[in-house]
């Protein structure tokens, strides 16, 4: 038996929860076009089902909290509506390596437009959702060097909704109204520091 195989697709049970439901309700048929071995699929169809699911509960509870580390207002205590977002990021979006690179991956999954898979899910939490994630991906992308600055002085983006000031007021429960308000953000980059430092600009 290829022990490496055996493993890639174990960790694939553990951190894919679509592959793991297939793989419960269809062993033989999940690992079919795998090409594993017989020696290996059967090896695989005589793991127990609740060791994958405990497994698989951890890993998604692990991806939670890394992507809370970095975005402190996705808080399904705070805001449960998160929840069935969450749970769909969980199943399309494989995990990431690092914390960060796990957060602006949620970013991108709260942006997608109107024809995401999970469009539906999105138009169930306030217009400005998207714009509080390309805001908060911005600064992780640019603290770590994962987006350029410009050649000289900050960054300036524009946004729909004052979405620093909406970003302090989630640190209360709920989802603040607030009408939409062009806005311009600026990013400046701390030198030797993975963080940069965002501030509203005055209108022009």
């Amino acid at each position: 038996m290829s022990y490496p195989r055996t493993l890639e697709v174990l960790a694939r049970l553990h951190v894919d929860p679509r592959f793991r439901e297939a793989w419960r309700r269809d062993a033989p048929g999940a690992l079919a076009p795998l090409g594993l071995t017989p020696p290996e699929a059967e090896a695989l169809r005589r793991v127990a089902p609740e060791v994958v699911e405990r497994a698989g509960r951890m890993m998604d509870f692990h991806r939670t909290e890394r992507v809370r580390e970095q975005l402190v207002w996705v808080d399904e205590a705070k805001r449960p509506e998160l929840g069935p977002l969450r749970a769909r990021f969980l199943q399309d979006v494989l995990p990431e390596v690092l914390n960060r690179e796990e957060a602006i991956a949620y970013c991108h999954f709260l942006e997608a437009g109107e024809h995401a898979p999970h469009a539906k899910l999105l138009q169930r939490l306030p217009a400005y959702v998207p714009q509080l994630a390309r805001c908060e991906r911005l600064r992780l992308s640019l603290a770590w060097g994962l987006a350029p600055m410009p050649a000289s002085g900050p960054l300036v983006e524009s946004f729909d909704y004052p979405v620093l000031t909406l970003l302090a007021a989630l640190d209360a429960p709920g989802w603040p109204p607030v009408e939409p308000k062009p806005t311009r953000v600026e990013y400046l980059k701390v030198p030797n520091l993975p963080a940069v430092m965002p501030r509203e600009l005055p209108s022009p």
